[in-house]
């Protein structure tokens, strides 16, 4: 089988989103699937190998759109010459079928003539997560949850396949939009030989890990409350903004715990397993959003996982899909830090359970290698192009 993969953002890049692409794109190459990725040119020489540490497979290859956004001649961020360009580009080039994740792309390409079967990749109800910023709408908002929510439907009507990221998701979807006529759920995945091959340092004082974006729907701010009350611990928060840092930094010295509060910035992608490995516990506190707590997959947490270390998560849809109370992790109330400073802190009193949480976590986090996760979405590809079904046997794969 032949696919293509496309996106109008670069891969490789390291932000989440792209690290996520490279790895579902190598991890198909590893199954043997030829995989055409289509992407922008990447302008920051960023290479495959400084993400994966090792190369991609070669099954995979990459193939680069100019990027004229943001030069003198077309000042603008627009996606639409890539859109023009990728789908003149997968017309000349033939394909079983293409996996796209971006919403714009792929109702771009859905009203083109003569295109490849479309697999649909989704992350989140865009639109649910748009009312959900915007209780109060104004005029021009209200147009654009509309366009939100037409680009939408239109999109799981017409897609040969979904891929959601999780059930609740894919629930979602069929509420919002109806059945699509193929579902797979698919959480996201992590590297086992890249966590296997990382060696933690030096031990320290009581060291707490976020690692990670600093969007505000992820709860950081919860964990620098939780810090308090946890005077014999100390928090690194590593990835982020330099406007979303300096905004914590900001919060952490209003509630006196500047001092025990590392803000390390964004990591190289290839080292953050060392990161973790240093790490004593490991932190996820979404917040109780669509996309926090029903839409999420997150990376991190598989990673975490792999790494067998103990895990405090928010007690949300997503993360319970993946995680068990006093089995592979604690789960703490979303947004309460008292809930979370309890979690930590009898993990902090008691190693035994910490080791049994983590090497359970490690136990079930092989269930969700990337490569297994690549053989679940390319044998769903090739029952629905083979089958013609009204409705596919697929569902989820999860341990």
């Amino acid at each position: 089988m032949k696919l293509i993969y496309a996106d109008p953002n670069p891969i490789p890049g390291t932000v989440p989103a792209a690290l996520q692409m490279l790895q579902t794109v190598d991890a198909l190459g590893e199954t043997g699937i030829d995989v055409d990725v289509i992407s922008p040119q990447v302008r920051n020489g960023t290479t495959p190998s400084q993400i994966l540490a090792r190369e991609i497979s070669p099954q995979v290859s990459l193939h680069y759109l100019p990027d004229i956004r943001k030069r003198w001649f077309f000042p603008l961020a627009s996606h639409r010459p890539y859109f023009f360009l990728a789908g003149r580009w997968i017309r000349r080039h033939r394909a079983d079928a293409m996996i796209v994740r971006n919403l714009k792309l792929a109702d771009y390409l859905l009203r083109l003539p003569h295109m490849p079967p479309l697999f649909f990749e989704s992350h989140e109800l865009h639109a649910q997560t748009f009312r959900e910023s915007h209780p109060a709408a104004t005029r021009s908002q209200r147009k654009k949850l509309a366009l939100l929510e037409c680009r939408e439907r239109f999109v799981y009507h017409h897609a040969h396949g979904i891929v959601a990221l999780t059930p609740y998701l894919l629930d979602d979807i069929r509420t919002h939009y109806g059945t699509p006529v193929s579902t797979l759920v698919a959480p996201d995945g992590v590297d086992l030989r890249l966590a296997a091959s990382a060696a933690a340092g030096p031990d320290t004082h009581p060291r707490l890990l976020y690692l990670g974006s600093l969007h505000p729907w992820k709860g950081v701010e919860v964990l620098l409350e939780a810090l308090v009350q946890l005077p014999q611990a100390s928090l690194r928060i590593v990835g982020g903004s330099d406007v979303r840092i300096r905004e914590l930094q900001q919060l952490a010295a209003r509630l006196g715990v500047g001092d025990r509060t590392e803000f390390a910035g964004p990591v190289a992608p290839a080292q953050r397993f060392e990161v973790i490995a240093d790490a004593q516990i490991c932190l996820l506190p979404s917040t109780d959003t669509s996309i926090g707590g029903r839409y999420t997959s997150p990376l991190k947490l598989f990673e975490y996982m792999a790494m067998g270390k103990p895990v405090v998560a928010g007690n949300l849809p997503a993360m319970r899909g993946v995680l068990q109370h006093g089995r592979n992790a604690l789960l703490a109330e979303p947004g309460s830090p008292r809930a979370f400073a309890d979690c930590i802190r009898a993990l902090l009193g008691n190693p035994l359970l910490g080791r049994s949480l983590g090497e359970q976590a490690r136990y079930d986090a092989r269930a969700y290698c990337w490569t297994r996760r690549a053989e679940h979405i390319g044998s769903f590809v090739g029952y629905v192009l083979n089958r013609s079904v009204v409705r596919s046997p697929y569902s989820y794969y999860g341990a």
